[in-house]
Order: C-alpha cells, then sequence, then structure tokens
C-alpha cells in the first residue's frame, strides 16, 4: 500500500495546517463532488455562524475571520459509507485520527491534544496554530482557530484566524446502509502583508489551492470512517488506543 503525503506549500500551510496533511492511500477515496466558491456561497456560509453565541474568548476573532476575511474557500461535497458514530468521534479526536492514519501508512503531521478540548500544531521552525469546536448544532459544526505560521527560513511569521464551518448530514445508500453527506467552508484572514505576500507567490491559483487543502481537510475524517466501515476486520487495530484511552462505539 503506498501512501504519500502532501508538499506544504506557504497558502498550504496557512490553511492546510489546522488539521495534518494527509492523502488517501492507494485504497481509494469516498465520491466527491468539485465546487467553485462564489459570493453567494460565501454569504450562506456567514449566515450559519451565529457569532454572538460563540464563547467570549473566540467571538471577537471568529467575528473578523468571518467578516473580514482575507479568504474564503469551498470545500467539494462528498458522500460516503461510514458508521456516523466513528465519523463523529473523529471530529472529536484529531489526534487519535492522526494515530489511525499512522497505523495505515500515511505520513501525517502531528496533533497534539492541548486539554479542554482544544487541539494544536506546530514545527520546529516556529508555527504553532491552535483549534477548537466552538459551536455544535445537529448538522452543523464550527471550528475556530488561531495562531502563528512560519513559512518558510527567510519569511516572516504569519498570523492567522480561521473559521471552519463543517455541515454534514446522516442518509441511506441504496443498499439501506448508513451514509454521511459533508461540506465544509473556511474563512482565513491574515494581516495585509501576509496577503500581499500569497497574492504575489500564488496569484489567481490561490483560491484553487485552498479549495485543495480544505478537500484535504475533509479527507483527513472521511477517508477514516470510509475505511473503518470497508474493512471491519481491521477496526481493533486501526481504532484501539493506548491503555485507558476511548474509542468510538456504534453500529
Amino acid at each position: 500500500m503506498q501512501v504519500k503525503r502532501i508538499g506544504s506549500s506557504w497558502l498550504g500551510l496557512l490553511t492546510g495546517a489546522v488539521w495534518a496533511g494527509v492523502t488517501l492511500p492507494a485504497w481509494g477515496s469516498p465520491p466527491s463532488t468539485p465546487t467553485s466558491s462564489t459570493a453567494a456561497d460565501r454569504a450562506r456560509t456567514a449566515a450559519l455562524v451565529p457569532v454572538e453565541v460563540l464563547p467570549p474568548h473566540v467571538r471577537e476573532g471568529a467575528r473578523l475571520a468571518v467578516e473580514k476575511a482575507t479568504l474564503f474557500s469551498h470545500g467539494p461535497a462528498e458522500s460516503f459509507s461510514c458508521d456516523p458514530a466513528v465519523y463523529y468521534w473523529f471530529l472529536d479526536h484529531p489526534d487519535r485520527a492522526v494515530t489511525a492514519w499512522r497505523r495505515l501508512g500515511a505520513k501525517c503531521l502531528s496533533i497534539s491534544d492541548r486539554g479542554n478540548g482544544r487541539f494544536g500544531w506546530a514545527d520546529e521552525a516556529g508555527s504553532d496554530v491552535v483549534w477548537e469546536t466552538v459551536y455544535r448544532a445537529p448538522n452543523l459544526r464550527i471550528w475556530y482557530a488561531e495562531g502563528k505560521v512560519k513559512p518558510g527560513v527567510l519569511l516572516p511569521t504569519v498570523p492567522i484566524r480561521a473559521v471552519v464551518v463543517l455541515r454534514h448530514a446522516e442518509g441511506r445508500g441504496q443498499n439501506g446502509g448508513a451514509l454521511i453527506h459533508h461540506q465544509a467552508d473556511m474563512f482565513l484572514r491574515t494581516d495585509s502583508t501576509a496577503a500581499a505576500l500569497a497574492t504575489k507567490l500564488f496569484g489567481a491559483s490561490a483560491p484553487r489551492l485552498a479549495e485543495q487543502c480544505l478537500s484535504q481537510l475533509e479527507m483527513f475524517f472521511a477517508g477514516l470512517a470510509w475505511y473503518v466501515h470497508q474493512h471491519p476486520e481491521r477496526a481493533n487495530v486501526i481504532l484501539t488506543g493506548d491503555a485507558g484511552q476511548q474509542r468510538p462505539t456504534g453500529n
């Protein structure tokens, strides 16, 4: 089984560092429908973010990210077979998702549990991004992330704020099995210097690169839940953690 790791471009770090970079192995992936973001998509997603009821410590940062985003990205719509309990468990335990991917042979960036529902990613260059779930509804989850990214040895540290809106719904496939439909959008805000640098380096390709990174984030969760469903005989190997760690329960 061949597995590869997505290369880290500057914009890829800004958008993809919120979760560990990983691609699905050669055994395939859930089907997805590519989409392009529009002003209508941005307005529709912004309306889903209830800024006034978010936790006070993230409220202003989230407002800035949504209302004054440097970049908005619209991820692909995906539908995939899985046990919904496994999918939701990975959403709540991204650090354990990294462990599961590594057990499949993938090369992932590390995610650490920072406590109180907060998770983080950091590297030796000085990058440090922390995120948490700040809103839950039956078919909606919102993450808020902030921190700094060091895009290269000769480049300055870049501050970022991001709001990721994940819409998800349960359904049934033609054979009656459980499905998850999901799609994510992201508002990313950085300072004007970083925005100018991104424009200079990537030009018109920046939105497309951001969409690819958001697709990668969706795949990070969907791919594992789908794989466990396709290969139930490997579930214990993939999902069982260290002594005392929780694992998902479901059908």
